[in-house]
């Protein structure tokens, strides 16, 4: 029996659409849901009031800026926000310090929503620009790039890592990190407490005044970039 060209072709055309869902199917499942639970718990983190200053928002509005310049993490203490490499010598962080502040020049990426609200009062009080340093990171002494500007607050002064728990539970992970200094210094024990997988990590010094509070804590960029940033 001879099958009608029109149906060979009909059917070859069901075929190549089902292939097509199927593919589409499968590239869907690799991407990552923005609203997975890790993503909202990380989200409920990001936009606590509790634990961040009002400047917060600016440095989520240019995290991306990190990210391209291949940081992979930030640490946000109150006055200050230091860029996670370590450089070895002064002229190292000096040129890639030139680079970014040439880069935060340019418009801020579009926000979601739900930053896009929050950085917008920023917008409105006409905020200064962040400065873009680099700087000696006193705890190790490498250089670092670092965002800091007169007068902000990024991290709340008096957070203490109870007030944390209280509102999020445990930590998923506490481990304890001794930072050489060079020379005779006494080293930083530094207690590190790991949320969402270890893409935030709430950091106390016993080099604090009171090392009950919270000393900085550190984002994992690519993830906040990706959670920050407005999908299209």
């Amino acid at each position: 029996m001879t099958i009608p060209k029109s149906t060979r072709v009909f059917s070859l055309l069901v075929i190549a659409g089902i292939a097509g869902l199927l593919r589409m199917e499968r590239v869907a499942s690799a991407m990552p849901d923005p609203q997975t639970p890790g993503s909202l718990q990380l989200e409920k983190f990001l936009t606590d009031p509790n634990l961040w200053g009002a400047d917060a928002v600016q440095v989520f509005a240019y995290i991306d800026r990190w990210r391209s310049e291949g940081e992979s993490s930030i640490e946000i203490f109150s006055d200050r926000v230091v860029g996670g490499t370590k450089f070895e010598t002064p002229e190292q962080a000096k040129v890639r310090a030139e680079r970014m502040a040439l880069a935060m020049k340019h418009p801020g990426a579009k926000l979601s929503p739900l930053f896009a609200t929050s950085y917008k009062t920023v917008r409105d009080r006409k905020t200064p620009p962040l400065q873009v340093q680099s700087a000696r990171f006193m705890e190790d002494d490498s250089y670092r790039l670092q965002w800091k500007r007169e007068g902000a607050e990024f991290l709340k002064k008096d957070l203490a890592m109870r007030a944390v728990t209280a509102a999020y539970g445990p930590p998923e992970k506490t481990t304890t990190e001794v930072v050489q200094a060079r020379g005779d210094r006494r080293p930083a024990v530094l207690t590190i407490s790991e949320y969402v997988g270890g893409k935030i990590k709430f950091v106390q010094s016993d080099l604090s005044p009171d090392p009950n509070l919270v000393d900085r804590v550190i984002l994992d960029v690519p993830t906040v970039t990706g959670l920050v940033l407005a999908s299209h």
